[in-house]
């Protein structure tokens, strides 16, 4: 495949998913629209002198968000059909903004919305789409 140079992630359904290998590229969200958070789960307690004693239990988990003031129609579909056709879970190549690398990590798709705009009448389809976004959060499958 042509690598995106407009891309931000790269999505694909093997192990093998990377920024020239991949089923579809997600777009650069709007700025201030790319939040990158991690999760560490932890097994912890306090002992008898009431001091934390614990350790993080596998290793950490990532979730992206991303979100678009404005998408086109194409775009939004695209993205959307794909996950659709049996894509819930698939390989997300990302840029690891905690350790400064790309990684290939199995994801899942979150919460997905958007506000049509401009309804055209005759067939029902908006004009473009603002306000989209959609989070994908890491699997922890390592």
């Amino acid at each position: 495949m042509k690598h995106d140079d407009t891309a931000y992630l790269f999505l694909g359904a093997n192990a093998g998913t990377n920024r020239t290998s991949y089923a579809v590229a997600v777009p650069y969200p709007s700025a201030g629209k790319a939040a990158f958070s991690t999760t560490r789960m932890v097994n912890s307690a306090r002992n008898a002198q009431g001091t934390l004693v614990g350790r993080m239990v596998g290793r950490s988990l990532h979730k992206q968000e991303l979100g678009w003031d404005k998408i086109s129609c194409q775009k939004w579909w695209e993205l959307n059909r794909w996950f659709e056709q049996g894509h819930f879970t698939f390989y997300c190549h990302l840029f690891n903004h905690n350790l400064g690398r790309w990684e290939t990590r199995l994801f899942y798709l979150g919460d997905v919305k958007t506000q049509p705009v401009r309804i055209r009448p005759e067939t029902g389809e908006p004009a473009y789409y603002r306000d989209a976004s959609f989070s994908v959060i890491d699997c922890g499958v390592i």
